[in-house]
């Protein structure tokens, strides 16, 4: 055998190899994306640092936040504080109080918003049917924001 039949020889060795290597490559990388086998397992969490912020994963409105907002102990109106009002009457009015957004006929406890006027809302709490103003007069007379 010639000395460049055999560089030839190992040359081809060589290119076949490396085929061979970059297909079974592929073939474990498709195959890891199958069967992925080096992921997160169900016990695994993963930790988001906030560094002082708000953790942007978390929702900012839950249900249990808004059941436990400050409606749970209210016995009667004077319980009551009215934080702000949207009013729409085409796509429906909001009220906040005591922090948690509720609409018209919208039931927390025993709070039920029975309507919602630009200036107000109407409430029944614990069978007593009044309205609650979103100004609050002071002692003298004078609006309070």
């Amino acid at each position: 055998m010639a000395n460049g039949d055999k560089i030839k020889s190992v040359f081809l060795k060589n290119a076949y190899f490396s085929k061979s290597q970059f297909f079974l490559w592929i073939l474990l990388t498709i195959f890891d994306m199958i069967l992925p086998g080096r992921g997160l397992t169900a016990d695994e969490k993963v930790a988001y640092n906030a560094h002082g912020h708000r953790d942007p994963f978390v929702p900012l409105v839950t249900l249990a936040s808004k059941a436990a907002a400050g409606l749970a102990g209210v016995e009667s109106t004077d319980d009551l504080s009215i934080e702000g009002v949207v009013y729409d009457p085409k796509r429906g009015s909001v009220v906040i109080v005591n922090g948690s957004v509720m609409k018209e006929g919208e039931e927390l406890g025993t709070v039920k918003v029975l309507e919602i006027k630009p200036n107000g809302a109407w409430f029944l709490v614990s069978g007593t049917r009044a309205f609650k103003s979103i100004h609050q007069n002071d002692s003298q007379g004078e609006r309070t924001p």
